[in-house]
């Protein structure tokens, strides 16, 4: 079996975990960014309008929201930080401890699943006027060192992807 990269690892993790949101784990070459974008869903009362913040308006009673979470290269990436709901700096050299990617997709399900019902209270209730993900750093390193003082978190790397 030829030797996983860090998409192969991402993938076959969050496939493993069943996760219950749309995912995609996309790579820029050109950036040097490994995304994963994610997707959920909420279905809205008849007549509720919700327009995000590109101006776009729900239709057909469904609310779609879309976010994404970044890998990327401090020397070489040109991204705006901004731009992701979490974003995570690594070595092109020396990879991705596969410990720390399986701690990124477990905080990524519990933050989605708590989107998820966010997102739902923001359709059904027209008291709650914006929805926002959070990615909550300080549960994340929490999880983090937890791994590793518990003896869960693999060392083990995985390599970035070659061209």
């Amino acid at each position: 079996m030829a030797k996983q990269d860090v998409i192969d690892y991402l993938e076959t993790i969050m496939e493993e975990s069943h996760l219950e949101f749309d995912w995609a784990v996309h790579w820029n070459k050109r950036q040097h960014t490994i995304e994963v974008a994610f997707t959920i869903y909420a279905e809205t009362a008849p007549n509720l309008v919700v327009q995000d913040v590109e101006g776009t308006v729900n239709k057909e009673n469904i609310i779609q929201f879309e976010d994404i979470i970044c890998f990327y290269d401090p020397e070489k990436s040109k991204i705006r930080l901004d731009d992701y709901l979490a974003a995570f700096p690594f070595d092109l050299k020396k990879g991705i401890e596969k410990g720390f990617l399986d701690t990124v997709v477990k905080m990524l399900r519990i933050v989605v699943t708590e989107g998820q019902s966010d997102l739902l209270d923001f359709a059904t209730d027209p008291a709650i006027e914006t929805f926002e993900m959070e990615w909550n750093e300080t549960n994340f390193e929490s999880t983090l060192q937890t791994a590793k003082d518990t003896n869960r978190y693999n060392t083990e790397r995985v390599d970035y992807p070659k061209f």
